[in-house]
């Protein structure tokens, strides 16, 4: 796990860089749509400029998701550091509630260097890692990893600030989302939990899920 978490940061440098040379791309861009006045050579600079654009971003989506696992896999380094398996039983038993039981749970594999990576295990045994997931899926084993965190840490320390989650089942299915949403519920007895998502169905989902535990707030344009 130790080197995971080194090659995620590595990753988040080398998106660092993507993201400044993009940047000078839609720069440069944008520079010569001022130097053109009309004609199809704007309207091709323009496109180059949103191009661009969209790159920039989808960089800075993956940038956020390194980053993020950077961190939940130094949390889970430092708890076996300290010799505490539970936060391990419990990561398996979230994931196997997020998956449908189409995971076991959390281990490291090794890759063809044999340097250790983080992966999720399948019923029967077989390892998957990170890169061979589904989107859905890997945000349900990074869910499963965080959750299993903060309860950790809930049991040590009052919670001071809310969880907020916005859109966090936008990759999930509906039966994965109700799994998320009973886990949700079980973690709003411990602390705050607001959840943000423009998505109806959802709601829907959250209704037949919690119940009276829910309170829903419909926020409408001015």
């Amino acid at each position: 796990m130790r080197a995971e978490a080194s090659r995620l940061d590595d990753e988040s440098s080398d998106l660092e860089r993507m993201r400044d040379s993009l940047q000078e791309q839609i720069n440069d861009a944008e520079h010569e749509r001022k130097k053109i006045t009309g004609g199809n050579d704007a309207s091709a600079a323009e496109s180059e400029r949103l191009a661009a654009l969209g790159e920039m971003l989808y960089a800075f989506e993956q940038y956020a998701r390194a980053k993020a696992a950077g961190k939940l896999l130094q949390m889970a380094i430092n708890k076996s550091r300290e010799g505490k398996d539970r936060a391990l039983a419990r990561t398996d038993d979230l994931l196997r509630q997020l998956t449908a039981g189409a995971f076991e749970g959390v281990r490291e594999d090794y890759d063809e260097g044999d340097k250790p990576v983080l992966a999720g295990v399948r019923q029967g045994g077989e390892y998957v890692r990170v890169e061979g997931m589904s989107d859905g899926t890997r945000d349900q084993m990074y869910l499963a990893l965080f959750v299993a965190a903060l309860e950790e840490r809930l049991e040590k320390h009052a919670s001071g600030l809310p969880f907020i989650a916005d859109d966090l089942f936008v990759n999930f299915d509906n039966e994965r989302a109700a799994a998320g949403f009973k886990i949700l519920g079980k973690l709003a007895e411990k602390t705050q939990v607001l959840f943000f998502s423009h998505h109806a169905h959802l709601l829907e989902i959250a209704r037949k899920t919690l119940g009276d535990g829910l309170s829903v707030h419909i926020l409408r344009p001015q």
